[in-house]
């Protein structure tokens, strides 16, 4: 069963972390920095190291990504200006509504329910987005701030991307590590889905945690402009999620992708909020409430939605 399989060891490892952070005072940021700098370029590296052809799949993987994205701003968009939303509402719900957990939560659902050949698609989809969430995602997030052209550069820094090309690079000229090397990645690598799940519920604590201070009515105060943090954040999470299957379904027909690349990348465009846009919606003032409402809502209601997808799926 999807939810015995799949839902319950996922969301117990999540748990896991989250009391960590509750109740024994783990903070998640030596977390979060070895999984950016070592653990998570390992798992690209060594997933991308025995993968042929990935190179021109995570290209189309990339297109496939803009356009879904591209619809789905354009929705949070115009829903948020028929709701009279101010421009920060705007820019706050593009951002949870468009950028999706594909890593620390996609990567082991695929996995999970596809097998070895899911992670490697998985990992490639998320090589995919992340350069379109560190570039379009500083964008929305600064709303038309100087500091958005810092975005153009934004990808030679992520490790992620290095990863996929010195491990392409290396395993076309047939120069990979040494097996004792290679066996060491492949460890790091294999660290980083539970390190990954751990950090989710120590964030998801945080978030949890600001929103109970704020107070229910801080929760739920409207902004000079009429729209609410809750009301917002719902609807950017539903867009993320439902909006993100149903574009999909559609999308998806017009690439030719192999039939488990196809079901890897309609589950991952379903994934709820990417919990790390909080930290833009925080840097650039964009409504890091109604993002941090929406993070909370969507990551709880995949529990569901997730093991719908996938019943509908497999």
């Amino acid at each position: 069963m999807v939810i015995t399989g799949v839902i319950l060891p996922i969301f117990s490892i999540i748990f896991l972390g989250f009391l960590l952070r509750r109740f024994g005072g783990v903070q998640p940021k030596p977390f979060s920095r070895t999984q950016l700098y070592v653990l998570s370029p390992a798992l690209v590296f060594s997933a991308m190291a025995r993968a042929d052809g990935m190179t021109l799949t995570v290209i189309k993987i990339f297109f496939y990504i803009a356009i879904l994205s591209g619809i789905i701003l354009g929705l949070a968009q115009g829903i948020a200006y028929l709701m009279k939303g101010s421009r920060e509402d705007r820019q706050a719900m593009s951002l949870a509504a468009v950028f999706m957990n594909s890593g620390f939560y996609g990567i082991p659902v695929c996995m999970l329910a596809f097998g070895d050949i899911g992670f490697v698609y998985a990992t490639g989809y998320v090589v995919a987005s992340s350069m379109l969430q560190s570039t379009l995602g500083i964008f929305i997030a600064s709303a038309g701030q100087k500091r958005a052209r810092e975005a153009i550069l934004t990808p030679l820094k992520v490790p992620l991307i290095w990863a996929i090309v010195i491990a392409r690079v290396a395993a076309h000229f047939d120069a990979l590590p040494p097996e004792p090397f290679m066996k060491m990645i492949n460890l790091l690598g294999q660290s980083a889905i539970p390190i990954g799940l751990l950090l989710l519920g120590m964030q998801l604590e945080g978030i949890v945690k600001d929103l109970v201070a704020r107070g229910k009515a801080a929760a739920a105060e409207r902004d000079q402009r009429g729209m609410s943090y809750v009301k917002g954040g719902l609807i950017a999470a539903a867009l993320r999620i439902a909006g993100g299957f149903g574009l999909a379904l559609v999308i998806v027909r017009f690439f030719d992708f192999e039939p488990t690349l196809e079901k890897v990348i309609i589950v991952e465009s379903a994934m709820p909020t990417a919990v790390n846009v909080v930290v833009y919606a925080t840097e650039f003032k964009c409504g890091p409430k109604l993002v941090a409402v929406a993070i909370l809502a969507a990551t709880l209601g995949s529990m569901l939605s997730v093991t719908l997808i996938l019943e509908y799926l497999l």
